[in-house]
């Protein structure tokens, strides 16, 4: 396959041309068959059936659903253009996290050996280690 053919693309065959005819046919009969096994030919008519009998309800929902996208893009845009991040060091970042981890470690559930050691034992609290911090 050449970079011209890449680029450029192929010519669209024509239905009724004879080389692409019986390609034409299968691909049909493929899509067809596709349709029938996830049953959407059947989906199909009964939107189509809905849509010829209340044409101005079916109308409003597929512009309100149109309308909705934009307007939900529109509004994705706008709080992608003016996000404005907070400038942080790289000590503020991972004392946050520390802070973060510190205050939603999971809570374990200590068996009888355990407990017994556990008393010896002084967490640090959140002023120890500010004390003891050497920035």
């Amino acid at each position: 396959m050449g970079f011209k053919k890449i680029i450029l693309g192929e010519k669209v065959p024509d239905k009724n041309d004879p080389q692409y005819k019986e390609r034409y046919e299968r691909e049909v009969e493929a899509g067809k068959n596709f349709a029938q096994a996830l049953h959407l030919d059947r989906l199909a008519a009964r939107v189509q059936r809905f849509a010829s009998k209340h044409t101005k309800l079916f109308l409003a929902i597929i512009f309100g659903f149109v309308l909705f996208s934009i307007g939900l893009s529109l509004y994705r845009m706008s709080q992608a253009v003016t996000y404005r991040p907070r400038p942080s060091s790289a000590v503020q970042r991972q004392e946050q996290e520390l802070k973060f981890r510190r205050h939603h470690a999971p809570q374990q559930e200590l068996m009888p050996q355990q407990q017994e050691h556990n008393h010896s034992v002084t967490p640090y609290s959140a002023e120890d280690y500010e004390t003891d911090r050497e920035d």
